[in-house]
């Protein structure tokens, strides 16, 4: 459980709105250090060569065809693929 900050007790506005200055600069900068990350995650990939895009094809080709396996063994090994969470 998080634990509980101790803030001082504000006295008047001027103190309150201070305080709310300071919090919109920091969530501000939290929120720029947010956008440069998912910017970092989401790029574009680079140009891809011929030879790359072939090989990124064969790649995702044979991930299809070991996930549609998988699938194919345990409807046979099972029956009904649904029967698998019945057990």
């Amino acid at each position: 459980m998080a634990k509980k900050r101790r803030t001082k007790p504000y006295h008047s506005l001027e103190e309150i709105q201070m305080r709310k200055e300071q919090l919109n600069e920091v969530i501000e900068l939290e929120d720029q250090e947010l956008k440069r990350l998912w910017e970092q995650l989401t790029e574009e990939e680079k140009e891809m060569s011929r030879g790359e895009q072939i090989a990124r094809f064969i790649k995702y080709g044979i991930m299809a065809y070991d996930g549609f396996m998988t699938f194919h063994k345990l409807k046979r090994n099972y029956g009904n693929i649904l029967n698998i969470f019945r057990r």
